[in-house]
């Protein structure tokens, strides 16, 4: 039988990161194909470059990380980030299997002339400048062993052009070519002069159905309460505010997971309830168990359309940034045919609005069509019909 290695997104603890994982998983070996996770670390990150553009590119990093680190996170936020990383592990050995450590670059090249193809999938792994890395762009991968991007997203709307010539490389020495959203696709035929076929496909997390992501991670209830849960990435105040505004309207009890990715000043104080190092699986049942989903996020997006949830979502940057990630947002409401769930102004007033509830009837037509085009692209792209 055919074996497939898979690149992921790196073991971080975030929750859509390892669910997108587990969904591309569990999509390629229900298709009957055999699949091995290749664990990303520092031994494998070789560069092809070593001119400017790539001196350029360590320097974005660094300067970013410095800025990063200038935060000052408490005991309390560094507590939450660790246990949360404690939860991401478990995730990660319970539910994903055949994952596979190389203690150098060369042995991964060897390897991947096993593989029938390598897979690279989904959650944000062509940032500009992801070219240049030998792993993430498939350079490694021989000839003769397809390359396979499934539903990649490049999480900006704009492209440096100190990274076109070395993208443009990439792209084209890919097989068969997918992205996540519709802006990637038009940033990748832009930087490849429209000489390029990519397709858009679902994010593999609505490659399950709904009752299959039941069956997988069974539900289970989280509160005793009717209640909002807040799931935000990002360290906007005024979103925070808008969701318990509207808790408070409604009478439902306000739940928020802390992020352990920002911090702002009210996040242990504007909701009802705090809860921190929770897993993968419990964040799933905060959304199945809600009234309502307050997200900035592209993935609690996702499973409030998975579960059928009512939802409300903020952009997590503003619009007017080069380097943008809200056409993540705006692509999935606009191909569920959700936009008008979009809180653009957080300070709206809730007893004069009046959003339409979401006609799921007409919403999972629309991500069952999605769902079984995604799976024909893959099937195409693992040859399942040469098999």
């Amino acid at each position: 039988m055919k074996t497939v290695g898979l690149i992921m997104a790196n073991p971080l603890s975030n929750y859509g990161a390892h669910l997108q994982a587990f969904a591309t998983q569990y999509a390629i070996d229900k298709l009957g194909v055999n699949t091995e996770i290749i664990e990303r670390s520092p031994k494998l990150r070789k560069f092809k470059y070593s001119d400017w553009r790539i001196i350029f590119y360590f320097w974005r990093i660094k300067f970013n990380k410095k800025k990063k680190e200038s935060i000052k996170y408490d005991a309390e936020f560094q507590k939450l980030r660790k246990d949360r990383a404690i939860c991401a592990k478990e995730f990660r050995e319970s539910r994903l299997h055949n994952i596979r450590s190389f203690q150098s670059y060369e042995e991964l090249v060897e390897r991947a002339k096993s593989y029938s193809a390598v897979l690279i999938g989904s959650d944000q792994m062509w940032p500009p400048g992801a070219a240049f890395e030998n792993t993430g762009s498939l350079r490694f991968v021989p000839e003769g062993v397809d390359r396979i991007s499934y539903a990649t997203s490049l999480g900006v709307s704009y492209y440096p052009r100190y990274c076109w010539k070395s993208s443009r490389e990439m792209w084209k020495n890919i097989d068969f070519l997918s992205v996540r959203e519709e802006q990637g696709a038009e940033i990748i035929r832009k930087v490849c002069n429209n000489d390029i076929n990519v397709k858009v496909v679902a994010d593999p997390t609505y490659l399950l159905t709904k009752e299959e992501w039941e069956k997988t991670i069974p539900v289970k209830k989280m509160c005793d309460k009717k209640y909002v849960f807040c799931y935000f990435l990002g360290n906007d105040e005024q979103s925070k505010l808008c969701a318990k505004r509207y808790a408070e309207k409604h009478n439902l009890h306000l739940v928020s997971i802390l992020s352990c990715e920002s911090y702002s000043d009210i996040d242990r104080t504007f909701a009802d309830e705090n809860v921190g190092a929770v897993s993968p699986e419990d964040f799933i049942n905060w959304v199945r168990g809600a009234e309502v989903v307050f997200t900035d996020s592209f993935h609690g997006l996702a499973f409030s359309v998975i579960n059928h949830k009512q939802f409300f979502v903020f952009y997590r940057y503003k619009s007017n940034s080069k380097g943008s990630r809200n056409s993540r947002i705006n692509n999935i409401l606009k191909m569920w045919d959700c936009t008008n769930r979009l809180i653009e102004d957080p300070e709206i007033n809730w007893d004069n609005t009046n959003i339409p509830s979401i006609d799921y009837d007409v919403v999972e037509e629309l991500v069952s069509a999605k769902r079984e085009d995604s799976l024909q692209y893959l099937k195409t792209a693992l040859r399942i019909n040469e098999q």
